[in-house]
């Protein structure tokens, strides 16, 4: 679909307002390093239009290439770009509430980049087309849409190509010498295109969760004993289903999923620690979990697929075994953060988290403190504080498998 078509000039939308687009804080370090290895760089965008008709319009430096997919459930449109770097100027603005929802922007995959926009209505794509306006000096993206009806919508998006997304690399299974070690997979939660939670004061989730994981990796790096391993390391886009394959894939013996989310009632804060559970413990935890299954849906791909039930009992047997480990996890890490880490009332929970699925190995949900909270957003973002609670919560891992460490000399 990369084809360059012609483009359907449409005269009210030169007198359409300018609206500025924006998404989450993008990490500057990251942007910098991205423009100096040669990434194009989106300085300007826009949409304009009206609840009939609307085009999108991205400014460049230089020239990329794109694909485009129309998707549904819910109705979006993805672009994806050979490597950007993304500085659009100005906070995120209200988009016309006409036929584009919303509008988000980011890393997706290394060398990869990817726009979504969220539909309010059933759409096609009219024209799309990359043009080099040698005038103003940049390349310009366009891309045209128009109401259709439902059944033209479903019509156009059977006719969309599968969302491609290049796989993070793994390091494959345990070499020989890695047999007296144990693994954990650390997992930073969002990342790239999907910033996650943001506080009163801008600060995205994505960079609270890899920043701590960072800190936690350094402490547990002391245990010559344990091999520690992170599902991203910088500002990357990871789905729901990759995070789990890598934990397999390098055969971890325990799985940490670290975030920092937000909640309507801002008057709740301090850090929360979550098991597996289809029920959930209560509402609060019910609602979060649902809302960190859909995170792949920010980046513009598909839910990840619900597991089978277990019908095999030996399968039963192992993951009844490991959600015994991981409420053993949890209890530690609460046990070690008591009086020494602000904890959310009642801070051992569960809910159905996709990431915590796996019955291979005992995994836990670690919400360091919620960014809707401006006490715990201002903790959060503190060195000082990541490194102290990093140590704590590596007191916690090293204490889960000293019994086992012990028994390996």
């Amino acid at each position: 679909m990369r084809s360059i078509v012609s483009v359907l000039v449409i005269a009210n939308f030169l007198l359409a307002a300018f609206f500025s687009v924006g998404s989450w804080a993008q990490n500057a370090t990251s942007q910098e390093k991205t423009a100096q290895e040669g990434a194009a760089i989106a300085f300007a965008a826009r949409v304009v239009g009206d609840d009939k008709r609307a085009r999108l319009i991205v400014d460049f430096d230089k020239a990329v290439t794109y694909d485009t997919y129309l998707l549904a459930d819910p109705q979006r449109i993805i672009i994806d770009l050979s490597q950007t770097a993304f500085s659009l100027d100005g906070e995120a603005k209200r988009l016309p509430t006409g036929l584009v929802r919303d509008f988000r922007y980011g890393a997706i995959a290394p060398g990869q980049s990817r726009i979504v926009l969220e539909l309010a209505k059933d759409v096609v794509i009219e024209n799309h087309s990359l043009r080099n306006v040698t005038s103003e000096n940049r390349h310009r993206l366009l891309l045209d849409l128009v109401t259709a009806s439902a059944e033209k919508f479903a019509a156009a998006v059977r006719k969309t190509p599968a969302v491609k997304v290049r796989k993070p690399l793994s390091s494959g299974n345990k070499k020989p010498e890695d047999q007296k070690t144990f693994t954990v997979v650390l997992d930073p939660g969002h990342g790239g295109i999907d910033g996650g939670a943001a506080g009163a004061g801008k600060t995205a989730e994505k960079v609270i969760t890899l920043g701590f994981a960072k800190y936690l990796k350094a402490s547990l790096s002391n245990n010559h004993k344990l091999k520690v391993l992170m599902t991203r390391e910088d500002d990357r886009f990871v789905s729901l289903s990759d995070r789990v394959a890598f934990a397999k894939n390098n055969n971890a013996d325990l799985f940490i999923s670290i975030h920092a989310d937000s909640l309507r009632q801002k008057n709740i804060r301090g850090a929360t620690v979550y098991t597996l559970s289809e029920e959930g413990s209560d509402t609060l935890s019910r609602s979060l979990a649902q809302k960190q299954n859909r995170a792949d849906l920010v980046a513009g791909l598909s839910l990840p697929k619900t597991q089978p039930k277990v019908t095999d009992i030996l399968i039963d047997l192992t993951r009844r075994e490991t959600q015994a480990f991981s409420v053993g996890v949890a209890r530690l890490m609460v046990r070690q953060m008591k009086d020494r880490v602000r904890l959310i009332q009642n801070p051992m929970r569960s809910a159905d988290f996709y990431v915590l699925k796996a019955p291979e190995f005992p995994s836990v949900l670690l919400e360091l403190g919620y960014l809707s909270n401006v006490e715990d957003e201002k903790l959060m973002k503190s060195q000082e504080w990541q490194t102290k609670a990093a140590k704590i919560i590596s007191e916690s891992i090293e204490a889960f498998f000293k019994p086992r460490l012990e028994s390996k000399q």
